[in-house]
C-alpha cells in the first residue's frame, strides 16, 4: 500500500472535522439556524461544491481543498449553505435567483462566490498594477504613483515633501468619495505569515493602516488543509484602492524594519530576539510619529484656508474623522463578514536603548515606490468579481 493513501485518509478525516467546525462557526457568526447536514469530501470533475436537498448532503471537491487556500473552501461552503438555506428555510428553488442572493447576504458571502461558476486562477494584483476606478479617482491615484517615485529621491527634503503630498492626496481622495457618496467596491485581503501568533510588530503596523490608510483590520484564524494546522491571519478590509495601498505600505514597513535591523545588528554585534523586537517596534513607532506630525501639519494648513462658496474646505478635522471612523459602507461590509466582531486591546511595551535607536530610524523613513509590496505577507485579495 502506498504511504500517501493512509496520509490522505488521515487528512480527509481532519478536513471533514474542520468543515463541521466551520459550519457551526458560520451559523453562530451569522445568527442563522440550520440543521446540521451530512458533509463529504469527494472527487468532483466539474464542480467545486454541491448541495443535495434529498440526502441533505453538502459535497466539497477534494481537488479544491488540495489545490487552493482554505478561504476558497469557506467561500464554496458558504455558497452551498446558501442553497441549503433557500431549500430548507425559504422553501425556494435551487437557482441563483433573488432568494439565493438574499441567503448570500445573510451569510456575508463575497460576490465572486455567488455565481454558478468560480474561477480561482486569476493572480493577485498589486497596488502598482492599478485598479478599475472612475476617472476622477484615477487622476488622484496617478498623482500618488508619481509622488511615490519622487519619494525615492536621495534628497531627504524632496523625499519628505513627496511623502507629505502622498498623505494629503490619500486624504483628499477618501474625503471626496465619502462626502460625495460615491459607489465603491469593498474587498478584503488576507495576510497570512503562516504562524500561530500575531507579533507586536504586525499589530503596530495594523494600527498605522487603520489610522492613516482608511482600512479596517481584523485578526482571525485560517485553517491550513495541507498542514492540518491553524494560522493567525490579518484581514485588511476597505475599498480595493485603499486595501492594495495598505498592503503595499504593510510590506514596505516590514521589509524596512528588517533591513534596518540587519544593519543595526551588524554595527552593534547584537544577538537574540529581544533586541530585534525592541529595535523594530521602535522603527514603527518612529514612523507613526512622523505620520502624526504630517497629519497635524495637514490639518493646521487646512484650517488656515478661507472658506467660500467656490472653494469649500473639505479637509477639516471633523470631516477627516468622518472618513476615518464613519464610512458607513465600510462598516456595513465589515459587519457582513464579521457580525459578532469584538475589539480586544493588547498591552505591553518594548522600550530601552534599542527601541530609541529604532525610533530615530523610523522617523526618517519615507514610503516610496522602490520596495515590493509583497514583504512575505502572502496576501490574498477577495472582492466582487474576482478571486485569487
Amino acid at each position: 500500500m502506498s504511504k500517501t493513501k493512509p496520509m490522505l485518509a488521515f487528512l480527509e478525516e481532519a478536513w471533514l472535522k474542520q468543515l463541521y467546525v466551520e459550519f457551526d462557526s458560520i451559523c453562530f457568526q451569522h445568527r442563522i439556524k440550520l440543521r446540521k447536514p451530512l458533509i463529504e469530501v469527494r472527487e468532483m470533475k466539474s464542480q467545486w461544491g454541491q448541495w443535495d436537498p434529498l440526502t441533505r448532503t453538502i459535497s466539497i471537491s477534494r481537488l479544491l481543498i488540495q489545490s487552493h487556500s482554505w478561504q476558497h473552501v469557506l467561500g464554496v461552503l458558504k455558497h452551498e449553505l446558501a442553497h441549503m438555506f433557500v431549500s430548507e428555510v425559504l422553501q425556494g428553488d435551487a437557482s441563483h435567483g433573488a432568494e439565493f442572493q438574499k441567503a448570500c447576504e445573510l451569510l456575508g458571502l463575497e460576490e465572486e462566490y455567488r455565481g454558478s461558476g468560480l474561477d480561482l486562477g486569476e493572480p493577485l494584483r498589486t497596488w502598482q498594477d492599478g485598479v478599475q476606478v472612475p476617472e476622477e479617482d484615477a487622476v488622484i491615484l496617478r498623482k500618488v504613483e508619481k509622488l511615490l517615485a519622487m519619494a525615492e529621491s536621495t534628497n531627504e527634503n524632496e523625499a519628505f515633501l513627496a511623502m507629505a503630498r502622498v498623505q494629503e492626496l490619500i486624504h483628499k481622495y477618501n474625503l471626496e468619495r465619502v462626502l460625495q457618496k460615491r459607489k465603491n467596491r469593498y474587498v478584503s485581503l488576507i495576510v497570512n505569515h503562516r504562524k500561530q501568533k500575531v507579533d507586536r510588530l504586525q499589530r503596530m503596523i495594523a494600527g498605522i493602516l487603520t489610522g492613516y490608510y482608511f482600512v479596517d483590520i481584523v485578526f482571525s484564524d485560517l485553517y491550513d488543509a495541507q498542514e492540518n494546522s491553524v494560522h493567525k491571519t490579518m484581514e485588511v478590509l476597505g475599498t480595493e484602492q485603499n486595501v492594495l495601498m495598505a498592503e503595499y505600505v504593510y510590506g514596505f514597513l516590514r521589509q524596512q524594519s528588517e533591513s534596518l535591523w540587519t544593519s543595526y545588528r551588524s554595527t552593534h554585534a547584537l544577538k537574540g530576539s529581544a533586541p530585534k523586537m525592541s529595535f523594530q517596534t521602535g522603527v514603527i513607532a518612529g514612523f507613526k510619529r512622523k505620520l502624526d506630525s504630517l497629519e497635524k501639519t495637514r490639518i493646521k494648513g487646512a484650517s488656515q484656508v478661507p472658506r467660500n462658496t467656490t472653494n469649500q474646505d473639505t479637509s477639516s478635522t471633523a470631516e477627516t474623522s468622518l472618513v476615518k471612523f464613519n464610512d458607513p459602507d465600510l462598516k456595513k461590509f465589515v459587519h457582513s463578514r464579521f457580525p459578532r466582531l469584538t475589539s480586544v486591546s493588547s498591552g505591553g511595551r518594548v522600550l530601552g536603548e534599542h527601541f530609541d535607536r529604532g525610533k530615530l530610524q523610523g522617523e526618517r523613513l519615507v514610503i516610496h515606490r522602490g520596495i515590493s509590496s509583497k514583504g512575505g505577507s502572502s496576501g490574498t485579495l477577495l472582492g466582487p468579481g474576482r478571486s485569487s
